[in-house]
């Protein structure tokens, strides 16, 4: 009897915790009282080309940006009452990223949504999360681009079908559906990729998968202990049990994870020899850029100290990876440690993409954002420079 019970607890239990992560509403039904559906062939395409498949739209050629967007407009749908968005592709590839682009009556702006990548199935996702999704919707459109700063964009593109999406009321099945999309849909790469447990976007989200195991194991204890009355050791032997089974569970979510961002890599180089993998980088007008500026600066002492910027981090610590094995680190932290005062003479200051920096052929001097330097130009591209720097006068 006291196990019946104990299993009963646990499925309510569980039943009831599984219901909380996916906020779900008890008086909403079962199924969406409202829906507006639209068919893939229903969208116009804005960048890119495309062609109708009977109901379905076939996005065979991408925009001059590397980008495909296909809009749909709307009559002024009511954000609060339609807050779940259900999507369809076929064959998107796992090279593209997907995001979900729509514009409110009166905004001249747009707002941009990641969405995870739908490969051949149905996804849902819960708009009521997206602080801008409120007041009435006009436009609703759907973005794909080369994943940032991992896939080459010569290289990410393949056809793929946008078969339809729908915008619905809440309800139990659409909440349910929007968790498991959330907990388990295929995002790609992040810095945090790696090591982070869930998902490890900035999207926002609904309740951590992590926080859902934790507390399910803490009920699992305290029903064995109050219901089933275990002695020290059981209870023991059941702790370790259940921490293991979570942790697998853990375990299993994340390696599914790096298997489908593992197949996208295996996409883009498996081809490819090691050597010809790095032409085939994400990064590779960097790559190239390191090269010319070794070439350039092969004749300055080995000890010389090189300090690189850009306009991003990621091309920084990109540059300073290709420029390596010279003694290269971050400007801006460099100029953290100086204090905000001018490197000593005789270091190498190179820039990329830096807007702010600009060299004055006629004084000589290097506006570096607020600070001016004077010196020498090494080498100088339209994307790229490279300067000593001088004595201060």
């Amino acid at each position: 009897m006291r196990r019946l019970l104990f299993a009963l607890v646990l499925m309510t239990g569980l039943g009831t915790l599984l219901l909380w992560a996916a906020d779900v509403n008890w008086s909403s039904p079962w199924s969406p009282q409202q829906q507006r559906n639209w068919l893939g062939s229903d969208f116009r395409v804005v960048m890119g080309g495309a062609t109708q498949d009977e109901e379905r739209l076939r996005i065979g050629v991408i925009g001059d940006n590397h980008t495909a967007l296909q809009s749909v407009a709307l009559n002024g749908v009511d954000a609060a009452d339609n807050s779940m968005l259900r999507y369809r592709f076929e064959d998107f590839p796992n090279t593209l990223e997907l995001s979900l682009v729509f514009r409110r009556m009166s905004d001249k702006d747009v707002n941009v949504v990641s969405l995870p990548s739908p490969g051949n199935g149905i996804e849902w996702f819960d708009l009521s999360s997206i602080p801008e999704w409120q007041g009435r919707i006009t436009e609703l459109a759907f973005a794909e681009y080369p994943t940032p700063q991992v896939v080459p964009p010569e290289q990410a593109f393949k056809s793929f079908s946008l078969v339809g999406a729908s915008l619905t009321s809440r309800s139990w099945k659409g909440d349910l559906a929007a968790l498991k999309t959330d907990w388990f849909g295929q995002w790609p790469w992040s810095q945090r990729s790696v090591h982070a447990l869930g998902r490890d976007t900035d999207t926002p989200r609904a309740r951590s998968f992590v926080l859902f195991i934790a507390i399910s194991c803490a009920l699992v204890l305290v029903a064995a202990m109050l219901i089933l009355r275990m002695g020290r050791p059981a209870l023991l032997r059941l702790t370790v049990g259940v921490s293991l089974l979570a942790w697998l569970l853990l375990d299993m979510q994340w390696q599914a994870g790096l298997h489908w961002r593992g197949a996208a890599t295996e996409t883009l180089y498996a081809q490819h020899s090691w050597p010809d993998r790095e032409l085939h980088a994400a990064d590779r007008d960097l790559a190239e850029d390191a090269r010319a500026l070794k070439v350039a600066l092969r004749g300055i002492p080995e000890t010389s100290r090189v300090l690189v910027h850009s306009g991003s981090s990621f091309s920084v610590l990109r540059l300073v990876y290709h420029l390596l094995p010279m003694n290269v680190g971050v400007f801006a932290k460099a100029l953290q440690v100086e204090g905000g005062r001018v490197p000593p003479a005789g270091t190498i200051l190179i820039a990329c993409d830096a807007p702010g920096w600009s060299f004055n052929t006629a004084t000589g001097i290097l506006q570096a954002d607020s600070l001016r330097i004077p010196g020498e130009v090494l080498y100088r591209t339209d994307r790229a420079i490279a300067f000593r720097v001088g004595s201060q006068p």
